[in-house]
C-alpha cells in the first residue's frame, strides 16, 4: 500500500506529462491559426502520417503525427485522457521510464497503422496522440496486478474501463483502431518489463 499512498500524496509536478500536453496544444493552436485543423492538407503540413509521404523518405512523420490533431474534440479528448492518466504513470515509473513508455506506445501505434494499411491496401491520413495515450492506459493493467496499486485499481474496474475505452474505436468511423491497439500493446509491454525489473530489484534488496 505504500506505493499508492506515495503517489496519491505526491505533490510533485508531473513535468513530462505537462510538457507533452503543452506541445500538443501549441501545435494545434498553430494549426488552427495557419489553416483549418480539420483539413487533411493542413494536417499533412504539420507532420501527419500518410503512407505516400513515408515512402518518399519523410520518416519524421512516424513521430510528428503524434502531435497533430483534427479539430477541438480530437485534441480535447486526447489531452483530457492524458491529463487523467499521465501523472499516475509518471509518478509510479519516474520521468525517464514514462518517456520510454510513451515513445514505445506511439511507435507501436504507428507500426500497427503501417501493417494494417499494407494488409488491406487502403491508406489514409493519420494523426493524434491516442496511440501513445492508449499505451498509458495499458499501464492500468499493471497497476491492477501490482501488490501496492491493486487496491486503488481493482482488476474488474480496470477491465470494464478498458472495454469502455475501446468501444468508440470499433463503433465510430474515422477512428484509428489499429493505432489504439498497437499503442495499447506497446505501452503495456514496456510498462510490464519495467514492472518486472522493479520487482526483481526489490526482491534482491531483501
Amino acid at each position: 500500500m505504500n506505493k499508492i499512498k506515495d503517489i496519491i500524496h505526491d505533490r510533485s509536478f508531473p513535468h513530462v506529462t505537462a510538457v507533452i500536453i503543452i506541445l500538443n496544444i501549441l501545435v494545434f493552436a498553430i494549426e488552427t491559426i495557419v489553416g483549418d485543423s480539420e483539413n487533411i492538407y493542413t494536417a499533412l503540413k504539420f507532420g501527419a502520417y500518410y503512407h505516400e509521404n513515408i515512402t518518399q523518405g519523410e520518416w519524421y512523420r512516424f513521430f510528428t503525427c503524434w502531435f497533430v490533431h483534427f479539430g477541438f474534440e480530437h485534441i480535447g479528448s486526447n489531452m483530457l485522457a492524458l491529463f487523467a492518466v499521465g501523472p499516475y504513470v509518471e509518478r509510479y515509473f519516474g520521468k525517464v521510464k514514462f518517456i520510454i513508455i510513451y515513445l514505445a506506445s506511439g511507435i507501436c501505434g504507428t507500426i500497427a497503422v503501417i501493417i494494417h494499411e499494407a494488409a488491406i491496401h487502403e491508406y489514409a491520413v493519420s494523426a493524434g496522440a491516442s496511440g501513445c495515450i492508449f499505451g498509458l492506459f495499458g499501464i492500468l493493467l499493471i497497476f491492477a496486478i501490482s501488490r501496492d496499486m491493486r487496491y486503488e485499481f481493482p482488476l474488474p474496474r480496470v477491465l470494464v474501463g478498458m472495454v469502455l475505452m475501446f468501444v468508440p474505436s470499433f463503433t465510430e468511423t474515422g477512428i484509428g483502431v489499429d493505432a489504439h491497439i498497437g499503442g495499447f500493446v506497446g505501452g503495456t509491454i514496456a510498462g510490464f518489463i519495467f514492472y518486472l525489473l522493479q520487482c526483481r530489484k526489490n526482491y534482491y534488496r531483501r
